[in-house]
């Protein structure tokens, strides 16, 4: 079986070389002169035929670039529930995202899947509602299903390629929705607007935290413990219900505080799983923090913000407690937690639901300027027990 394993893929990646020579021969460019730029579609899942297809379409189209498989790859592919995104590095490297938001509306998975490698290739948005315009993106219909790039399209990249063109600026990443409130860019340390209304959100006056039973949320120890918090909405000034504090308690030893609610609420809470994950586990983190990185330079979002991140290795956070802590990626090493993110939700899913197991309690570099290194997050799991005894029993 194994051998068997082999030849198919040797097969495959013969048949992607051949392909290849196909187009030089045909447009007549030499082989010194195309890129070769590789794509990892290891972590693609279902989608990972989508992204295959697009390559050849890209393959068949333009002449100073190739695109082949292999992983590592200059372009790492990933899924996730927000919406498709692109996130150049550098000219031919970066990350890519596909996203269940537009999949779920119906747009075309290979038309994604091209249109995001276009954002890599050097390809801006250009919203211009034609079914025709690759770069169109979901400005065109629902029902267009074009992954090919008009000639325009594919002549800029070739230029791009053949280095008659600057190389476009990268650090910034590409939303499919056209949400450019969300590109990721040094100045923006927030991630995106929020994808899903998250009905365990809680906003803490300056702070953000998550609801874990009917009348019981948990956020921040150095966090306000306010007169009254909003519970069920992202709009952090509309929804949901807003809902007096009777009481809080403090963790006797790590960043965290429970807020005991007037009333029980009708919001589904956010389960707190027995353990957090392991390193590289993916997760996304919530909050009103400010979307500028230094102190003071900007107000909160009026709707919170996500950002996909994964889990680190502890030695990556400066101080951290292992035990009871969680060391959060910079997502690009531009993006992360900032300020009035605390007290805000780590969450991961499993089995398809959002399980709660982090609560932001700090940088993980020492430093001021927001989300330039690894954050910290309170390990929820890692208290469980605690918090249990506290609110007289989590949901199960």
């Amino acid at each position: 079986m194994f051998r068997r394993h082999l030849l198919r893929t040797a097969g495959a990646v013969a048949a992607a070389v051949l392909a290849a020579a196909g187009v030089l021969a045909a447009t007549g460019t030499s082989a010194s002169a195309v890129r070769t730029v590789y794509y990892d579609a290891s972590r693609a899942g279902e989608f990972r035929t989508n992204f295959d297809q697009a390559a050849q379409i890209w393959n068949s189209n333009v002449s100073t670039v190739r695109l082949l498989p292999a992983t590592p790859g200059n372009i790492t592919i990933y899924v996730d529930a927000g919406w498709p995104r692109a996130q150049p590095t550098s000219l031919g490297s970066g990350r890519v995202w596909m996203g269940w938001e537009a999949v779920n509306q119906g747009y075309n998975r290979t038309r994604i899947a091209t249109h995001e490698i276009g954002h890599i290739l050097g390809l801006p948005d250009k919203r211009t509602g034609l079914c025709t315009d690759l770069m169109s993106g979901s400005s065109a219909p629902v029902s267009c299903a074009n992954a090919n790039p008009s000639a325009a399209e594919a002549s800029r990249v070739n230029s791009l390629f053949a280095g008659s063109l600057a190389a476009p600026t990268t650090g910034r990443t590409y939303v499919w929705n056209g949400d450019d409130a969300g590109d990721i860019t040094p100045n923006v340390v927030g991630g995106v607007t929020a994808s899903e209304n998250y009905p365990f959100m809680v906003y803490v006056s300056g702070c953000t935290g998550s609801l874990i039973k009917a009348n019981w949320a948990v956020t921040a120890k150095h966090c306000p413990t306010p007169s009254s918090v909003r519970v069920g909405s992202i709009n952090r000034t509309s929804g949901g219900t807003v809902v007096g504090v009777s009481r809080a308690v403090n963790h006797p030893s790590i960043d965290v505080k429970l807020f005991q609610l007037a009333g029980s609420v009708s919001y589904a809470p956010a389960p707190i799983p027995t353990t957090s994950g392991a390193v590289g586990t993916a997760t996304r983190i919530i909050g009103w923090g400010q979307t500028c990185p230094t102190p003071g330079c900007g107000s909160a979002p009026t709707v919170a913000r996500e950002l996909d991140t994964s889990i680190v290795a502890d030695s990556r956070c400066s101080g951290i407690n292992g035990p009871y802590e969680i060391c959060t990626d910079n997502t690009g090493g531009v993006a992360g937690a900032c300020y009035g993110d605390s007290g805000g939700p780590q969450v991961r899913k499993v089995n398809g639901v959002w399980n709660l197991i982090g609560a932001t309690s700090r940088a993980g570099n020492n430093n001021s300027t927001c989300a330039t290194g690894p954050s910290i997050y309170e390990d929820l799991p890692s208290i469980r027990s605690w918090i249990d005894t506290q609110v007289g029993g989590l949901p199960a």
